[in-house]
């Protein structure tokens, strides 16, 4: 977890803060490996979503729109948009996705619309990466020797969705550092979603980015109320919001407390059982 220092903030943000390290200390003194804890953390999102049975799915940053087939799957009359910025992943996904359902669409989400550059890191840290690596943002990478840049049609969230007043909204944000951009664009669209899964940083990686308070204090703007966590990496994690009337219901918490519940040490019939 980070130190204070790492992410200054003001005492409004405090609050934030201390939730998201209490829980993430609750997720690493529950026995279970990070990737056990993301998994189910993820799967959190998913039982929210079929509990709000949603008519409009979300995935912004879809890479190979997962997300999207498995909602479209679930809740069939769902509408699913899937929006990935880099034109070589989408490449690689449109004709397989064409036949799901999902309305997969090569486009950036970001603060106008039209034309905007995309930075895709083909030198990051020690590693080459190719053209269809997840890295790709409307920001630079603070730790990137090399980038490929591409120019990509781009649409605010707001002009580019219309909703109808009894649409329930589900979104899925993983847009690497870009978070402020995308937000800032989707402020109505967001304002009507009864779930959002999103990826955060607790400090700086990509060049002028919102850290997980700056996202926290948006959303929290709109209504929406931070109720899980994972602990994908030390400065980068992934966070469940929802709205009040969720956020609310008992079960919600109930079912977030099952998440982070510590796994039972094996008893000893146990190994014999399986001997």
């Amino acid at each position: 977890m980070p130190n204070i220092e790492e992410n200054p903030t003001g005492s409004g943000d405090a609050w934030y803060l201390y939730w998201s390290r209490y829980v993430a200390a609750q997720a690493q003194g529950s026995r279970r490996d990070r990737k056990a804890v993301d998994a189910r953390v993820e799967e959190y999102f998913r039982e929210l979503c079929l509990q709000v049975r949603p008519t409009v799915g979300l995935e912004l940053g879809a890479h190979q729109a997962t997300f999207s087939v498995w909602l479209k799957e679930s809740v069939p009359a769902a509408r699913c948009l899937a929006l990935e910025a880099n034109p070589y992943v989408y490449d690689v996904h449109r004709e397989r996705l064409a036949a799901t359902g999902v309305d997969y669409r090569n486009l950036a989400v970001g603060p106008t619309n039209g034309t905007i550059e995309l930075h895709i890191p083909r030198d990051l840290g020690k590693r080459k990466r190719r053209r269809t690596n997840r890295m790709a943002s409307l920001n630079v990478h603070r730790k990137t020797k090399a980038d490929e840049v591409v120019s990509v049609e781009a649409s605010r969230l707001d002009d580019l969705v219309t909703l109808d007043p009894s649409d329930r909204v589900v979104a899925w944000i993983d847009v690497e550092g870009a978070a402020g951009q995308v937000l800032e664009g989707g402020r109505e669209v967001l304002s009507r979603a009864s779930a959002v899964y999103i990826e955060v940083e607790n400090r700086t990686t990509w060049e002028g980015q919102w850290l997980d308070t700056d996202v926290a204090r948006f959303l929290g703007e709109l209504g929406l109320v931070p109720v899980i966590r994972d602990i994908q990496r030390p400065h980068q994690y992934n966070v469940v919001f929802v709205d009040p009337t969720l956020a609310a219901d008992p079960e919600v918490a109930r079912q977030a407390a099952r998440v982070l519940a510590p796994r039972r040490p094996k008893r000893p019939e146990d190994s014999a059982a399986g001997a």
